[in-house]
């Protein structure tokens, strides 16, 4: 296999990791591909990032046998944009994705043919990302070389055993959600997958990945609205209550 080509200094890629099962969704079509406001939720999710980032290529990975169904969407319904979104239906590659969400993102990384600076990778079913949340995680990733957007926690945070029983009382002041899309120095959040690969951990997030196996990993402020969609009330959650302009 051809190894990745260095890109471009400053070059920015996109993965956004769309393989899982939407078991917890319900219902006969994937979360990704259900219509929001006329679009299917995975449009929601990538467009933002077209305007914002302009990312040298772009990577989905998908439930195998998805690969015709996803080019209809992106094909269906790209053209309601502006001409000069079009050239970034090229630069999309879709590809299989693994049986976990950290198997994706480990293929995904495999899949760009070129290393790039930076590489964002974000939730396939969370539509409601902002440009400003985009452009702070890139300018924190260029300086530290791996960011996550955050929130404050608002629930009590308690910290469970196996078989349910409260084991720790965590405060709010030193607890938050993480939120993507994260960022990291492309070459490094790859080497830190394959380590990941090697070891046999689940890990929570690309995020403990990158701390496991490279070093520190800073936050910016994420956003409320930036929510990722698990259950059908997060769709009538969010109608209920949109975002202020």
């Amino acid at each position: 296999m051809n190894q990745p080509k260095p890109s471009s200094a400053g070059s920015i890629a996109l993965l956004i990791p769309a393989a899982g099962s939407s078991r917890r969704m319900g219902g006969e079509i994937k979360k990704e591909y259900r219509l929001l406001d006329g679009r299917p939720i995975l449009i929601h999710s990538l467009l933002p990032f077209l305007a914002t980032a302009a990312p040298k290529e772009i990577v989905i990975t998908l439930p195998q046998g998805d690969r015709e169904t996803v080019e209809t969407l992106l094909n269906t319904h790209f053209p309601d944009h502006p001409k000069q979104l079009f050239p970034f239906l090229k630069k999309i590659r879709l590809i299989e994705g693994g049986t976990t969400r950290q198997d994706s993102v480990r293929l995904g990384l495999a899949a760009f043919t070129s290393i790039h600076d930076i590489i964002l990778i974000h939730d396939g079913a969370r539509p409601w990302i902002s440009p400003e949340v985009i452009r702070r995680v890139i300018e924190t990733t260029r300086l530290y070389g791996a960011c996550i957007p955050v929130v404050p926690s608002t629930d009590a945070m308690k910290q469970i055993a196996p078989d349910g029983t409260i084991t720790a009382h965590l405060s709010r002041a030193f607890t938050v959600g993480a939120q993507t899309p994260q960022g990291f120095h492309h070459a490094a959040i790859t080497e830190a997958h394959r380590h990941a690969a090697e070891d046999g951990i689940e890990y929570i997030d690309d995020s403990e990945i990158y701390s496991r196996y490279i070093g520190p990993v800073h936050s910016v402020r994420g956003d409320q609205t930036n929510i990722k969609i698990t259950f059908p009330s997060d769709l009538k959650e969010k109608k209920e209550h949109p975002p202020c302009e």
